[in-house]
């Protein structure tokens, strides 16, 4: 089992993205991971981001993005995620999106994958552990919310 540390790194985590709508803030998310070790082909795992509709659902009266592209261009499973104070207007979803996580997938990590967006999302769903996730002014702090999150799950 891959723990959620392993996989989002601090580096990875963007505290006040600036992006006002939807493909900017994938984007803006994306790009952290653009010279990451496990990222052998960027052009290539943006593409495979890009070839899918990233799937947005609400939480505790807040939205979160779930991004991610199945490709061969990552050599292990690699994340990111983008926090937005003022919300992102999706299509077909009425509250604004504040979270926005981008994933690459090798191919034989699809169910490690399935299960850290699982814990993700039961963890958003706590709304005191979301209202944490919002309030943090660290990312150390936010990765750390989620892998006691999971530890809890």
């Amino acid at each position: 089992m891959t723990p959620i540390g392993d996989v989002l790194q601090v580096e990875h985590i963007i505290l006040s993205i600036s992006a006002m709508e939807k493909g900017a803030a994938i984007d803006e998310v994306l790009a952290k991971l653009n010279g990451d070790m496990r990222v052998k082909d960027f052009p290539e795992l943006y593409k495979a981001v890009h070839e899918r509709d990233a799937a947005a659902i609400a939480e505790n009266g807040c939205g979160i993005c779930v991004a991610h592209g199945r490709t061969e261009a990552v050599s292990s499973l690699v994340m990111a995620v983008g926090r937005s104070a003022q919300g992102i207007a999706f299509p077909g979803l009425e509250e604004p999106v504040r979270l926005v996580f981008v994933a690459g997938i090798p191919r034989a990590f699809n169910s490690e994958y399935l299960r850290i967006v699982g814990a993700i999302a039961r963890i958003c769903r706590d709304k005191h552990q979301l209202d944490r996730l919002l309030a943090t002014k660290t990312t150390e702090e936010f990765l750390h919310i989620l892998e006691v999150g999971e530890i809890r799950l």
